[in-house]
């Protein structure tokens, strides 16, 4: 009874005017991909910028279009308006860490690189955290309070699967997203690296 309740509770939190939150298609990747690039940019990750643009976007393609990619369609929400996409989410329980990124492997030779090749693989959540990996806005739809939104649809999905801390990573050159993170109720609880840069984990419980 409790998880119809939390689904019927998701499916009219998911609309507000004419806008919506809603699971990604496999066919939004031409739309999610310049959204979530801009995480890409600002993390400056080495293993990334290495990489060509085109064999980037060939390999984030054929993630998207998979089931247990990181950032595979079946674990992004979209904000839309009016068909547009303004905003994504990308979230996952931590016990799928051992194969979000596995799983492309398989495919770097149809992107054209090594099998050798790492690009994530720093720890980013913890046990018993359902933890969101990317949260990002479309530029011209900033201030449109759609980060918000996402973040509270985060954690009725958690909710409905059983979580009760929801986590996040947050680069410590990012006041603003800090502020936001902290005006829903996440709390820093430690200081790590990703990448080649320093983020506070913050957790909140729900």
């Amino acid at each position: 009874m409790m998880l119809i309740c939390l689904i019927m509770i998701m499916t009219m939190s998911n609309f507000w005017g004419r806008k919506m939150i809603r699971r990604a298609r496999k066919t939004d990747f031409p739309f999610v991909y310049p959204i979530l690039k801009q995480i890409f940019d600002e993390m400056q990750m080495k293993s990334i910028e290495s990489l060509p643009e085109d064999q980037f976007y060939s390999l984030m393609k054929l993630g998207f279009i998979s089931e247990d990619y990181r950032y595979s369609y079946r674990r992004i929400w979209v904000a839309e308006d009016h068909g547009k996409v303004t905003g994504i989410l990308d979230m996952y329980p931590y016990k799928d860490q051992k194969i979000i990124d596995v799983v492309l492997r398989h495919n770097y030779a149809n992107a054209g690189l090594l099998i050798s090749t790492v690009i994530f693989d720093d720890q980013e959540a913890w046990p018993h955290e359902w933890y969101i990996d990317a949260l990002a806005v479309h530029p011209d739809h900033l201030g449109e309070h759609i980060a918000s939104r996402l973040m509270d649809e985060a954690e009725q999905v958690a909710l409905a699967h059983g979580y009760h801390i929801i986590s996040l990573n947050v680069d410590k050159e990012n006041p603003r997203a800090q502020a936001l993170y902290k005006h829903k109720g996440y709390e820093i609880e430690k200081s790590m690296t990703i990448g080649d840069r320093t983020y506070d984990h913050m957790i909140k419980k729900i």
